[in-house]
């Protein structure tokens, strides 16, 4: 607020916010769902909202360039310094201009005038009616316009932004504002390449513009200066005059101020929502709604008639009276009623039949469950949700510690609800259903058959998403209640860090309101996501025939769990710190002197590497502790020096990661009830369509050194089975084979040839046994470097090669091999022209408008897009063997249980006597999954533990 009774008048310099956001938020590339690049539209957004709705200023406007006000024809270098902008920012300038327009925010600018002139001539003028004005800018320049009636606000990328008035003002320039020109008149500013007077600084300038106030009178009184200084500012007078205009912001343009135009006024929420929901702006939309319905809230839940309340969803059907819901006086004063979605909470035997009887009649049931944890497997199963429209919802307590009414026998609902979530001719939706389905499988309810989840159907159709949670997809899709309310968050109830409870310990008055708008906003959810999927047939099938009955199949994965031998991995993890130990002692001998240091210390090695052993330092870039010492870095410091030090160190890095993330972590993961590792798979993880594991994540164990080999050691399996791992073969540059039709390396592959080493054969033209080993290691690294849009530069850095010799190389390979250069000039047009590309099956990624992006982004961008075509179509292929393998196993009789999925291999515990139909089953299935050519190979492996394996009947 203004320090003063006067009306506030918020005047923004919008080129320059603009500006600051784009940089600010430079780091988080954030995007709209379509890819399009939107960082500079969010800050500029988030900023507005925040002075509209918290500030609430009388007054407000937004100033744009709109010519340099005839100062590049003073001084045709002015500004001439200033690179473009960056290309995804123009665009995002525009959408700054549409959000302004949404929130009725005029724009002021005059044809032939900079920003800065537009705003000290309404400043000025609103100064003559009484306002006080604040100016919002990232132009240092703005500060001369500063008077007793108007302040500036200066965001800088440094050091946060600071309110600038007469008083800090003085304090840091030793100057009065309208000065400021005077000084810069000689010091000049090299940010818009005002000249000033050559060898005079501010250390001159200041004490000189101080003593005779302004620049005309110390050229008046240019003979009292003494020494140097006269000389050079007698030599530069007219480069100052010229730079004092330059630098003078114009405070008289023929425009008039129209205070009535700029109050700040109400402006159309669902204009707004529409734009933000377009460009994914969710916590916007929060922030939004939590302005606009600031008071209505309490008002909603301490009235009796509003929406949401507790148990008075539906009296025609249900006789509330009768006691099977709480009653809804009990929660008056005391709790959140759902100011979303009706509740009852079911605490008697005749509420609960009520609740069945809605069940067997319903055409679709939403369910989920609260838990005392985020592990399935072991967390405590507190209520269930379930809802039949998305109107109300109905939750059975089960284990509160306080729930201040009994709660019905845990067998006893189970019991009840089996017939309903079982029954085949009613679908199930959830939001993440393989965790709620873990979780009642534990409790003796399978539910069945789940046809819909809400969370991996936005990620199907969008799998660059950020509102995968359930209340950010709810903003997204638009399911708020008239008023616009927002759903509860869990930390409301549970809190957060050190102090967070479980949720068992939540009153049941709190907790069921929110249990109760999880299971009816998923209802809510499915009709737009069903016809969101709908926009192109492919989505709709693979999330019908793939990734659906996908989730019953992982669920039941987590569920088995895999056997681990923990006391091999205690004894590996002693030998792990013994060799660790040697390690740090070799390292130290190598340090030149320096003796002992801790090497995971980047300012110590700082010391080290730079200042003890002086490592060049040409191209590493810098940090708050030196230099950087990421991995990275070392591998290619390494390569440059070959310092005994870098190995050590790089050395000391993987054993410490692989005993901290595998070694020493895997047996602390071990279900103490099963004995077993319990990963959780992840559907939605990857972009690619990728299947992704967590706690632990599996899918990054090493398997090309031995000590990483060491850890797959540790994965067994049980007294009376074997452990049988299938792995496609080479998948990926068969699926590059096929879909780039190149007929070279499909006749290879169908002749069973070494794939690299024909590809040495053709490229280095020689035949396929006179290739040397190095011939084929290299055109290994070409192979699956092609996958990943691997160009001629990183090609040289990963090889012995000059960048020359690796432009050479990749020519002549996609000479020998055209059709592959072909499918990747092919997926540059296409991700150029519709913004995506996509797999076999027609799973799609999108990137947005890749014509405005940068010549960084965009190169990262086509990569992308080169790999996932292939990438994606393994990952479905894979999933769809595993959906077919579930139910051949089980077809078949056979006691083979699949526990892991890790990239294209397939692991399962076999009984010993069924491993030769077994094995011959997951082949056949596998390598019959896709009809490819070259056509799917798989590999059987069979041992009692994951790294001693050998071929089936090989």
């Amino acid at each position: 607020m203004p320090p003063t009774d006067l009306p506030l008048f918020v005047l923004l310099d919008g080129y320059s916010m603009a500006y600051r956001h784009y940089h600010g938020t430079a780091n988080q590339r954030l995007t709209a769902p379509n890819g399009a690049p939107t960082g500079a539209v969010f800050g500029f957004s988030r900023q507005m909202l925040d002075i509209m709705l918290k500030d609430k200023p009388a007054y407000i406007a937004v100033a744009w360039d709109a010519g340099l006000s005839g100062r590049e024809l003073l001084y045709d270098g002015y500004k001439a310094n200033r690179s473009l902008p960056p290309d995804d920012f123009e665009p995002q300038v525009d959408r700054v201009r549409e959000v302004l327009t949404a929130l009725n925010v005029p724009m002021l600018e005059l044809e032939g005038f900079e920003a800065d002139d537009v705003i000290g001539t309404m400043a000025r003028r609103a100064q003559r009616q009484d306002v006080y004005t604040r100016i919002i800018t990232g132009d240092g320049d703005l500060l001369q316009l500063i008077t007793p009636k108007v302040d500036v606000f200066l965001m800088r990328p440094f050091g946060g932004p600071k309110l600038y008035n007469r008083e800090t003002f003085r304090e840091k320039y030793k100057l009065e504002p309208a000065q400021l020109v005077d000084l810069k008149a000689l010091q000049g500013d090299s940010s818009d390449n005002i000249p000033g007077v050559r060898g005079v600084g501010e250390k001159t300038a200041t004490p000189l513009i101080a003593k005779y106030g302004s620049l005309p009178e110390l050229y008046k009184h240019l003979d009292e200066v003494k020494g140097a200084a006269r000389k050079k500012l007698d030599g530069g007078r007219s480069q100052a005059f010229m730079s004092y205009e330059l630098a003078r912001i114009r405070c008289d343009l023929p425009m008039q101020l129209d205070l009535p135009s700029c109050a700040t006024h109400d402006f159309d929420r669902e204009v707004v929502l529409t734009i933000f929901e377009e460009l994914g702006f969710t916590s916007l939309i929060r922030r939004l709604h939590k302005f606009e319905d600031d008071g209505k809230a309490q008002q909603s839940a301490q009235s009796n008639g509003t929406n949401g309340q507790m148990a008075m969803f539906a009296a025609d059907e249900v006789d509330v009276s009768s006691g099977e819901f709480v009653a809804p006086d009990e929660f008056k004063g005391q709790a959140r009623a759902s100011e979303v979605v009706n509740t009852a909470a079911v605490v008697t035997e005749d509420g609960l039949q009520k609740v069945v009887g809605f069940l067997n009649n319903a055409k679709l049931i939403s369910f989920d469950t609260e838990t005392t944890g985020l592990d399935p497997v072991q967390a405590a199963l507190v209520g269930i949700s379930l809802a039949v429209d998305g109107d109300t919802g109905y939750y059975i307590p089960l284990n509160h510690v306080d729930a201040d009414h009994e709660q019905l026998p845990v067998e006893t609902v189970i019991e009840a609800l089996r017939g309903p979530l079982t029954n085949p001719d009613i679908p199930k939706a959830a939001h993440n259903a393989a965790f709620d389905l873990v979780v009642l499988r534990r409790y003796g309810l399978d539910v069945t058959p789940i046809t819909f989840d809400t969370m991996i159907a936005e990620w199907v159709r969008d799998s660059a998403s950020n509102d995968l949670g359930l209340t950010n997809l709810s903003l997204r899709r638009g399911l708020l209640d008239e008023n616009g309310i927002l759903m509860q968050d869990i930390t409301d109830l549970i809190g957060k860090g050190k102090k967070q409870r479980t949720f068992d310990t939540v009153p049941l008055k709190l907790a069921a309101p929110y249990a109760a708008e999880d299971a009816a906003i998923t209802y809510r959810l499915v009709a737009p996501l069903q016809k969101n999927l709908r926009t192109y047939d492919a989505a709709e099938k693979l999330f019908e025939d793939i990734e659906m009955p996908l989730v019953p199949v992982l669920a039941s994965m987590q569920q088995r769990g895999v056997l681990i031998d923990v006391d091999y991995l205690g004894e590996m993890s002693r030998d792990l710190e013994r060799q660790l130990e040697v390690i740090e002692r070799e390292a130290y001998e190598h340090s030149g002197g320096y003796g002992e240091f801790n090497l995971n210390s980047p300012k110590q090695l700082n010391e080290v590497l730079f200042g003890k052993l002086d490592l060049p330092r040409r191209g590493i870039r810098k940090t708050t502790h030196g230099y950087s010492t990421a991995a990275d870095v070392l591998d290619r410091l390494f390569e440059e020096t070959g310092h005994p030090i870098l190995a050590k160190i790089i050395e000391n890095r993987e054993l410490s990661k692989l005993k901290g993330t595998y070694v020493d972590a895997l047996p602390e993961l071990v279900n103490p009830e099963t004995g077993r590792l319990h990963t959780s798979f992840n559907q939605t993880g990857t972009a690619t369509g990728r299947l992704s594991s967590s706690n632990p994540n599996l899918q990054n164990i090493p398997i090309r050194t031995e000590v990483g080999r060491k850890v797959r050691r540790a994965f067994i399996t049980p007294p009376g089975t074997l452990l049988l791992a299938v792995d496609y073969s080479q998948v990926e540059l068969r699926i590059m084979a096929h879909m780039a039709d190149e007929p070279f390396l499909k006749a290879s592959f169908e002749r069973g040839d070494d794939i690299h080493r024909a590809t040495a054969a053709i490229v280095n033209s020689v035949d396929i046994d006179d290739v040397t080993m190095e011939q084929r290691i290299f055109a290994k690294r070409v192979n699956f470097g092609i996958l990943y849009g691997m160009g001629a530069y990183r090609l040289a850095r990963e090889s012995d090669l000059t960048l020359a010799e690796a432009d050479e190389f990749i020519k002549t390979y996609f000479e020998r091999l055209p059709a592959v250069k072909q499918y990747i000039d092919g997926t540059k047009a296409k991700l150029r022209e519709d913004g995506f590309v996509e797999t076999l099956m027609g799973r799609r990624r999108y990137f947005g408008d890749v014509r405005n992006m940068g010549r960084n982004d965009l190169a990262r961008t086509e990569r992308e897009a080169i790999n996932m075509p292939i990438q994606g179509t393994a990952a479905d292929i894979i999933k769809k063997a595993m959906v077919q393998l579930d139910r051949r196993l089980r077809d078949s009789n056979l006691g083979a249980r699949m526990t892991l999925q890790v990239h294209d291999e397939l692991v399962f515990e076999v009984p010993e006597d069924e491993l030769d139909q077994t094995a011959a089953l997951v082949v056949d299935v596998m390598e019959g999954a896709f009809d490819l050519m070259p056509r799917l190979k798989a590999k059987a492996e069979v041992g009692n533990n994951w790294r001693d394996m050998r071929e089936v009947n090989g």
